[in-house]
Order: C-alpha cells, then sequence, then structure tokens
C-alpha cells in the first residue's frame, strides 16, 4: 500500500506527494517514514530531477507523528535511539544532497510536519485562516525529536525557540514568514505547487544556512555564543521552566538541555543530542501518561465514544437555556459558537439582555486582540434570542435548565417547561450536587430528563459530566451525548449520586487542606505544595471560590458524615461563624481580598490554630492526592463511573489532577500499586480510615503482582 506518490514532470521537477490511506490526515510512523524517504533516496539518485517538492494530497501538510504508535513502542532505548538517529542521516541527506526542495504547505504542519517542512531548502505555505505551523510536541508530553530543536534554533534563535517549543506555539502564514520559519506565503487560490517550481527553476538554492562556513545562531541574548554567557541564560530558563511544571515534566527539561547543548555545538551533533533526550523522554512515565490521558483518552472522550450504540447522531437546531446566569449565559455561548440557535431565558428580559450582553463583553474582548471580526460577532449574537416567557420554549428540540441551586425552583421549572415543549424533547439540568433521580421526579418523562453538569466559565472548561438518573433511557443518553459533542465539549457519563464525580471527589481535596490547617500546618505551606504536586490551585483558594458558608449548607444536607466530616464540619463553622471568614465573595475567607490589591494568605491563622512544627511535606503532598485517588476509586467500585478512564478524564479536565501521573486512578500505575498500598495504610493508620483502600482495590493490586493496576500499556 503506497503511502506517498511520485511524480515527474517534463521539466524534471519531482513531486513528492503524502497520501497516507485509509486516514483523513497524514501521519509519520514506522511505515509512512521509511517509504518517504525510499521515495526521496529515488528523486535525489535520478540525474533527470532539477528539484524537489513536497506536498500533500490532503486538506493538510502533515499532521506529525503517530502518537499511538509512541504509546505503545516495545523496543529498547538503543534501537529507539538507532531509529532516529537513522531519520536525522536520512533528513541531513536530503537537505545536502545539491538539488534545491521545497515544502508546499497547503494546511496545518505540525509537529513532525513542521520538521520536514524545516528539512527543506525552501518554505511557502498557503495563508488560510485556520493553517498552522508549529512544533507542538511539548502539548502531547513530548518534545521535537526530528530535529525540531536544532533548526529552530538555527532559523529564530534561542529564546524564540525555547519560548515557542515549550509553549507548543502554532503560528499563522503571516506570522511565520515574517519569524522566517517559512519563506513565501500565498493565497488559497493560488496554485502552491507551481509557485514551488518556479521558485525551483529560477532560484534553486539548495544550502542550508547552518550549513555555510561561519554560521552563526541569529538574535542570540545576553552574549550567548560564549559559553558563559549561553549558561547563565538558560539558567533563568531553567528557573522559569521550574516555578510552572516544579520539575513533574521531563519532557520541557530535557528540551531545554537539547536546545542549550544544540547551541554549542554543529547541527550534526545538536541532532545527536536531541535524540538522546528525546528518547529518554519517550522511555519515561510521565510522558507515557501524558499520551495515553491527554491525547488518547481525551480524544476518545472528545468524539463521543462513551455514547450508547444503536442510535444516529442527532442534531440539535434549537436549544432552550433557562437561567441567564454566568452559567446560563456561557452555555448559550458555546452553543451559538457551535451553529445552534438558542432561546434564553430568565424571569425578565432584562435578565435574558444581561445574559447576553456577557457573551457580547467575551467577543469584544477577543476582537481587541485581533481574534473575531465585527461580522462574525454579528452573526453569533444573531443566534441567540432573549425570553422572559417560557413559552417560547416550544420549538426547541434540547432544553437547559441552568437556574441556580435550589431543588424546589428547579422541580417548578421542570413542570412548567414540560407543559409546553414537544413529548420528544429532551430535558437537561445543570446542576452540581442534586441528584438527578431526585430532580426527575417532578418530571412527567423521567426517562427522558438527564443531568448535564457544566463547569464554570462554561466557555474555557472543557468538561461536561452527562449524568445518568435512574429512569434516563439511553435514547436520552445518547441525545445528550450528541449535544455535548456538537458543542464542542468533551463529556463522561457518570452514574447518578450526590456530588456526581468531579465535585465529590474535589470536595475531598478541599477536605484534607482544611483539615491540615486546623491541625497546625501553615496555610502557606498546604498551598504551596498542593502546587508543587501538580495541582494549579491549592485546598484553601478554592474553598474561598466556593465558599464556606455554602460548604457548611452542603454538608447540613449530606444524608451522613463520617467522624472526619463531622470534625471537618465544626472546623467550618467556627471559621464562618466565629472568625467571620467565609470566602472571596466577602472579601475575607483563608485569603484577603484587599481592593485594586493581589490576594494574601490571611496572616492571623496561626493564632487560632498554633503552628506544628513536625509537618512533611512528602506527607502533605500525599495527602491531598491520596484522598482523592481513593475516593475516585470508590465511584468506580461502587458504579457511579463506568470505566477507570472516565476517572482520569474528569479529574485533568474538571479537577485539574497533575497530567503528568495520567489521572486520578492513573496515579496508582504512576506510584506503583504495592507502593501505593503500603503508604495509604501509613495514612490510615496516622490520619484516619478514609485512607483505608476497599478490599477491591486490594485485591486489585495483589493480582496485578507488581504490575500495572488498571491499563496494560
Amino acid at each position: 500500500m503506497n503511502h506517498i506518490d511520485y511524480h515527474l514532470d517534463h521539466d524534471g521537477i519531482a513531486f513528492v506527494t503524502w497520501n497516507v490511506a485509509n486516514v483523513p490526515v497524514n501521519i509519520m510512523n514506522e511505515t509512512t517514514m521509511p517509504e518517504f524517504f525510499e521515495t526521496m533516496q529515488k528523486a535525489i539518485s535520478d540525474k533527470d530531477v532539477k528539484g524537489i517538492v513536497i506536498n500533500s494530497a490532503k486538506h493538510d501538510f502533515i499532521s506529525g507523528g503517530d502518537l499511538k504508535w509512541f504509546l505503545n513502542y516495545n523496543k529498547s532505548k538503543e534501537d529507539c535511539f538507532d531509529m532516529f538517529m537513522e531519520t536525522h542521516k536520512n533528513m541531513r541527506a536530503i537537505e545536502t544532497c545539491g538539488k534545491p526542495v521545497v515544502a508546499a504547505i497547503n494546511g496545518m504542519a505540525l509537529g513532525g510536519g513542521c520538521e520536514i517542512a524545516l528539512n527543506c531548502h525552501h518554505r511557502i505555505m498557503t495563508n488560510h485562516p485556520k493553517n498552522r505551523i508549529g512544533l507542538v510536541e511539548c502539548s502531547v508530553g513530548l518534545f521535537p525529536g526530528a530535529g525540531g530543536t536544532q533548526r529552530y534554533l538555527r532559523l529564530i534563535g534561542i529564546q524564540k525557540t525555547i519560548q515557542y517549543i515549550t509553549q507548543s506555539k502554532k503560528l499563522s502564514a503571516t506570522q511565520a514568514l515574517k519569524e522566517g520559519l517559512v519563506d513565501a506565503i500565498c493565497t488559497p487560490e493560488e496554485d502552491i505547487n507551481a509557485m514551488a517550481k518556479k521558485w525551483i527553476l529560477e532560484q534553486g538554492n539548495h544550502v542550508q544556512p547552518w550549513d555555510v562556513k561561519g554560521f552563526k545562531i541569529p538574535d542570540t541574548p545576553m552574549g550567548v555564543g560564549q559559553v558563559s554567557g549561553r549558561t547563565e541564560f538558560f539558567s533563568v530558563s531553567n528557573a522559569m521552566a521550574y516555578k510552572t511544571t516544579h520539575g513533574n515534566m521531563p519532557h520541557i527539561k530535557n528540551a531545554l538541555s537539547a536546545i542549550y547543548y544544540g547551541a554549542g555545538c554543529g547541527i550534526d551533533k545538536g541532532l545527536e543530542v536531541e535524540a538522546g533526550y528525546f528518547v529518554s523522554t519517550l522511555f519515561s512515565k510521565e510522558t507515557k501518561n501524558i499520551i495515553r490521558a491527554g491525547f488518547v483518552f481525551i480524544g476518545d472522550a472528545a468524539k463521543g465514544k462513551s455514547k450508547p450504540e444503536g442510535f444516529e447522531i442527532q442534531k440539535t437546531n434549537t436549544v432552550g437555556i433557562i437561567g441567564a446566569g454566568m452559567m446560563g449565559a456561557g452555555i448559550a455561548y458555546v452553543s451559538a459558537k457551535a451553529g445552534i440557535h438558542v432561546i434564553l431565558n430568565d424571569v425578565t428580559l432584562e435578565a435574558a439582555h444581561k445574559g447576553i450582553a456577557y457573551i457580547k463583553n467575551q467577543e469584544n474582548k477577543k476582537l481587541a486582540k485581533g481574534r473575531t471580526t465585527e461580522d462574525k460577532i454579528k452573526k453569533l449574537m444573531g443566534l441567540i434570542s432573549p425570553s422572559d416567557s417560557l413559552n417560547d420554549m416550544s420549538d426547541c428540540d434540547f432544553i437547559i435548565e441552568a437556574v441556580f441551586e435550589n431543588e424546589a425552583l428547579k422541580n417548578k421549572i421542570t413542570q412548567e417547561t414540560e407543559a409546553v415543549i414537544a413529548a420528544p424533547v429532551i430535558y437537561a439540568t445543570n446542576t452540581s450536587t442534586i441528584p438527578i433521580s431526585q430532580l426527575a421526579k417532578a418530571s412527567k418523562r423521567p426517562q427522558q430528563f438527564i443531568g448535564l453538569h457544566f463547569f464554570s466559565p462554561v466557555e474555557k472548561m472543557q468538561l461536561v459530566e452527562v449524568i445518568v438518573g435512574e429512569q434516563t433511557n439511553d435514547k436520552t443518553l445518547a441525545i445528550a451525548m450528541d449535544f455535548v459533542t456538537q458543542i464542542r465539549k468533551i463529556p463522561i457519563v457518570v452514574n447518578d449520586g450526590r456530588g456526581f464525580f468531579t465535585s465529590r471527589v474535589f470536595g475531598k481535596y478541599v477536605n484534607e487542606g482544611i483539615s491540615m490547617l486546623s491541625e497546625g500546618i501553615p496555610p502557606a505551606v498546604i498551598e504551596n505544595i498542593a502546587k508543587k504536586t501538580g495541582m494549579p490551585i491549592g485546598p484553601l483558594a478554592i474553598s474561598d471560590e466556593v465558599n464556606l458558608k455554602l460548604m457548611l449548607l452542603i454538608m447540613s444536607e449530606a444524608p451522613q458524615l463520617s467522624p472526619h466530616e463531622k470534625a471537618l464540619q465544626q472546623t467550618i463553622n467556627t471559621i464562618v461563624n466565629t472568625h467571620q471568614r467565609t470566602g472571596k465573595k466577602e472579601g475575607k475567607g483563608f485569603y484577603e481580598y484587599p481592593a485594586n490589591q493581589k490576594k494574601h494568605l490571611w496572616n492571623e491563622w496561626a493564632t487560632i490554630y498554633p503552628i506544628n512544627a513536625s509537618f512533611n511535606e512528602e506527607e502533605i503532598g500525599k495527602r491531598l492526592l491520596f484522598s482523592m485517588v481513593i475516593d475516585a476509586y470508590k465511584c468506580l467500585d461502587s458504579g457511579v463511573l463506568k470505566e477507570a478512564k472516565d476517572a482520569d478524564v474528569g479529574s485533568i479536565l474538571g479537577l485539574g489532577f497533575p497530567i503528568h501521573t495520567g489521572g486520578v486512578l492513573s496515579y496508582i500505575d504512576y506510584v506503583g500499586g504495592v507502593e501505593f498500598e503500603k503508604y495509604s495504610q501509613f495514612l490510615a493508620r496516622t490520619h484516619g480510615e478514609r485512607f483505608a483502600l476497599p478490599d477491591s482495590l486490594k485485591k486489585r493490586i495483589a493480582e496485578a503482582d507488581g504490575g500495572r493496576v488498571f491499563y496494560e500499556f
């Protein structure tokens, strides 16, 4: 099966065309790359070939490496290193072949696709709004391994190379032209292949800048070029990277090392250095976790692969959203962006218009940054209609209720809305705490009643928990999943239960942080160690966001509290009612929120909870993460979740659980099942039964016999 087409025209120009069979995009793997190099060698060795154009028969140029192949790579490190050195040898043969080679970049050229383009003597890119070029490997736990670090370095200099690679920056055609990553751009209407041929025949340079004697890396900052200057600059870069990653992301550290050492040697030695660091990265457990969870699991969830089988895709044309507050307005926003007509309802037209104003404000911010146009905003806003009557919902084909967390109010709206909508219409409630089966009691059609738990702000948060009630049928679930993927969100399916999955598990993290404060652990230590583990925000800061009064209310409605939760309830009650500290909204919680100043931790906590200087940093980090991991397993064990991968996806996207661990249940494999059980036993002895493992998890770990507990690869 051919993946690379070859054509030699009458002017002696060879066209090497990527056209990978049976997939929508061109990908680089153990099959396509040897075929590409073999085809290139055919053109190079043919004396009738004057020049070569590398192009694509698909909508995009080359999308990069096959991540599933990387994930399942099962050969030795030595074999892997040899493979990449062979790749470098073949790519160097292309750029030193004595014939001009042009990349005709008609669409996306990301990751390895960008590296193949950089390997060419001339690059032309189609200037289309969606087209991008860039080295994006760091976004999936890798870094460029086909020469990207070294060729970026020699094209745009050290500073931008570090920035663009570690941030996985994608550049438009005009940006790439300005930076020197491409040499020319053309309109979508122009014949890019004809332009490539014309350049070969009229100019036809076949020497890369770095192969010219006396070449120096451009724009070297702080006198880099001398060892001392380079060392000083990279020391700062390493410190900045550590501040962001806390040393949890080996791919970032290794990328910086490849750039650092590559800056001090020639291209061939630099490529060898890159290969060594890339292999080290690929074989790290952190990279495997990021690829598996961040690409495979989240990618499958985004495609709605948990949708029940046997149901055709059902598009929503008009959605009715009840409640125009920040949550309802956010849902309306993302629905309209997906091209769905929205009826945004509230008790008054003024309230509905406030929700619409929120959307317009978000778009105006994008306009100011040049990320949209007046015409696009006008078209988007035209899809949203304000409403103050539930009768306006009569022609909707999907309903979402998004009023605040009050069961009586939600029940009233359910009954009034069902009286006017068509019988087949699905009714979804957005709630984070109230059981769906309980809310469905107000419905005449509980089989068509479902929960959609969006996260705030809706326009930024990707995850949606699709919550199945006791009577929700598969057709309803299928239609709800279709809606979530239609608005470009990522669904996980959760069975009913108080707090569902994310709210319940995240509550354990928050609770543990407050418990530590009451034990005399300094609040700054709690918050900093939480971030050091990889969490984006500390438990005390998030408690302020949630509000301690609301936490007390939720605890008071819980059917049964454990001894630890009762003690925690008393702690929060003291903080709220004795010390009058409730959260960010009131300007004083665990933090102080002075007007027009940066928030800071209240400095009086030590007078309430005297400092216990015997704390252990590792133990604090483990307590915060183990509390979530053990409860997530209980969700899986009790049927709240169907699959472990849903816990991983939900924890990464909904909780900010450290992605380098692979997610909340992959964390057990990250630590190692035996070690995880051993440490949980220690925590259970020292801090209570909440850290004791369920017998089924102990059995699972024992059966793994030192191997992976949840995933084979």
